[in-house]
């Protein structure tokens, strides 16, 4: 039995590079070796999203010459794609690209529209949650007219959401409080020495 070389550890950084070199690569000459450089990043870290995504991206638009390599780089591609769901734990990002993946290049609709509306669900939910955090931060910084525009325009596209209406709450209540003077200094501190 032939023992096998242990893989040298890559740090995530290095994966991140890899992958942000093969992002950078967009012209029509170029998808070889951005797919070699995904595939490189993805050798080190087969669960990096980001480079699952382009990669299933790449595979679909890097021109196969033929047709038995054309469809073993949609299987891949596919591959990919559900890799990155499975390893984002259903992101919205992931959900969406499979969505379109399945739409695009497979043809079959209901998977697609499925994938598709969970990826919508789960990218409103980040929203709401962006949203509110973001009022409750304007809020703790006494921003509250800012708190209150972002609070509007956030209940315009999600008009039932609870989430939001309760970080409005405490703005809204501190805007309708009576405004108190100032209290007035009580003068210079006298020492007792």
């Amino acid at each position: 039995m032939k023992r096998r070389k242990p893989k040298q550890h890559v740090s995530l950084s290095e994966v991140a590079a890899l992958h942000k070199r093969a992002s950078r690569m967009k012209r029509q000459g170029e998808a070889l070796e951005s797919l070699e450089l995904l595939d490189e990043a993805l050798e080190a870290c087969p669960a990096y999203v980001p480079a699952l995504l382009l990669a299933g991206r790449r595979l679909q638009t890097s021109g196969a010459p033929g047709p038995a390599e054309a469809r073993a780089g949609m299987h891949k591609a596919r591959r990919y794609l559900q890799q990155a769901v499975l390893a984002s734990d259903r992101s919205a990002a992931s959900l969406v690209e499979l969505g379109y993946f399945l739409y695009a290049v497979e043809g079959s609709m209901e998977a697609a529209e499925r994938y598709l509306l969970a990826g919508v669900e789960k990218s409103l939910t980040v929203l709401e949650d962006g949203w509110s955090g973001l009022i409750d931060v304007l809020y703790a910084q006494g921003r509250l007219e800012e708190a209150v525009k972002l609070g509007q325009r956030a209940q315009q596209l999600l008009p039932g959401s609870v989430r939001i209406a309760t970080s409005l709450t405490p703005v809204l209540a501190a805007l309708a409080a009576p405004k108190r003077e100032p209290a007035q200094p009580l003068g210079r501190r006298r020492s007792f020495e």
